[in-house]
């Protein structure tokens, strides 16, 4: 069979519920998804919506125009008018074959006006494959298959889809990031790789933002990105990014103590080298900041190369999040790594406190605390110790923020603690 590296998509016209899902299992064998519509109405729409999706269409020749109607032997008459103009509108044709049981009465007909328009392109092999062929019968479907993929390799989009297999792989229906990322992708390369099949550049609203705002929107689905980095339904994308690599982030403008960050200090979701790439993509695409934005974006020919820099960029980040997100498939685990931070801002602005990470540091540890200048402390804990015995432990039961303004600048939190091996109580 043929390898599955990439996967084609093909858009298949078939009314016969008894066949699909063995010719489904037959074409996947391949390789090849088969989107299947009952009637051309429905197909059509589809094909119209999703045209850079497919890489071919098979039809049957005896087959329903309306979902309503009953079954027109003139089916192909009436498709290939409808597929000449998508075509036309597309500036772009896409493969076309026929499979048919191949018993209506004027088929021979109907075939031969089809395939006057399926040879001016001699590039698509041959049109006409028949359902019950036998195994060693030219027509049949194991050959339309083979044929189809021989077809689409050529296309430019399953060359670029080829050769970005490891970053498309998490893009589409289905998959961690929304199918729409995936038509910009697309969209995006090709006019790298095949500029002058794409002259133009035209995309609705800044692209590069776009696929961005998708990969957080599979962050914050996946249980990575916290919901404090959405306002309503928009994404806060500098915070969004800073989350992700580890910072503390404020959600709230007018009360900058109500922050978020990823688990403890420390911890983050993008690595430094992948943050600094992050914070350049949303630097250079400072424009048309969301994926609602509809205004037309041009590339600019003189500065195309930076441009494409950056799409090489993101195609990282997506192939490099995507591999996360496999590694960390549990949504309610990641959920629980998001931490709401209590913070107190020093009067200089110059130092934030922790109270969550303290918590974990130091709760239940086994310390002997120093005096300094008639202050006990453990590290950055003040404790309310008014003397010590020497060989003496205290375990920390709790941790909060030190109120006292006298030491907090030195000491931000306030332990209490209880006392072991020792000779007099002093529990608080």
């Amino acid at each position: 069979m043929m390898d599955r590296i990439v996967i084609y998509k093909v858009l298949w016209v078939d009314d016969d519920d008894t066949i699909v899902l063995g010719t489904q299992q037959d074409a996947d064998e391949y390789g090849i998804e088969l989107d299947r519509y009952s009637n051309w109405q429905d197909a059509e729409v589809a094909l119209t919506s999703n045209f850079e999706d497919y890489s071919a269409i098979i039809l049957d020749a005896n087959c329903k125009i309306k979902p309503t109607e009953s079954i027109k032997e003139e089916f192909i008459t009436a498709v290939l008018p409808s597929l000449t103009r998508i075509f036309g509108e597309k500036q772009k044709m896409i493969p076309w074959y026929i499979l048919s049981a191949g018993t209506m009465r004027y088929f021979e007909h109907t075939i031969s006006g089809a395939k006057y328009q399926h040879e001016e392109i001699p590039e698509w092999g041959q049109m006409l494959y028949i359902k019950d062929a036998p195994d060693g019968d030219f027509r049949n479907s194991k050959y339309l298959y083979e044929n189809i993929i021989r077809v689409a390799k050529e296309q430019t989009n399953n060359v670029v889809l080829f050769r970005h297999k490891d970053v498309f792989e998490y893009l589409g229906e289905g998959k961690l990031i929304d199918g729409r990322a995936r038509k910009i992708m697309l969209k995006m390369l090709c006019a790298l790789y095949y500029p002058e099949e794409n002259i133009g550049y035209e995309f609705k609203g800044n692209p590069i933002r776009n696929v961005i705002e998708y990969v957080f929107r599979a962050a914050h689905k996946q249980g990575i990105l916290a919901d404090e980095c959405f306002d309503r339904e928009e994404i806060k994308l500098q915070l969004a990014s800073l989350y992700l690599a580890g910072a503390n982030v404020s959600y709230d403008r007018t009360d900058k103590t109500k922050q978020v960050r990823w688990g403890d200090e420390g911890d983050f979701v993008l690595p430094e080298d992948e943050a600094r790439l992050m914070q350049n993509l949303l630097c250079y695409s400072n424009v048309d900041s969301h994926t609602k934005e509809k205004k037309p974006y041009f590339i600019d020919e003189q500065k195309k190369e930076l441009f494409f820099g950056y799409v090489m960029q993101l195609c990282h980040i997506i192939k490099w999040f995507g591999n996360y997100a496999s590694e960390h498939a549990n949504i309610e685990e990641n959920r629980k790594m998001q931490r709401t931070v209590d913070v107190v801002s020093e009067d200089s602005g110059k130092k934030q406190v922790d109270l969550e990470s303290a918590r974990k540091r130091y709760e239940k540890e086994e310390v002997v605390p120093t005096c300094d200048n008639g202050i006990w402390h453990y590290k950055e804990c003040c404790v309310s110790v008014k003397y010590w015995t020497e060989g003496n432990k205290m375990v920390i039961t709790e941790v909060s923020l030190n109120t006292n303004k006298q030491t907090k600048s030195d000491y931000p939190y306030f332990a209490k603690y209880k006392i072991l091996k020792s000779s007099f109580s002093n529990n608080k």
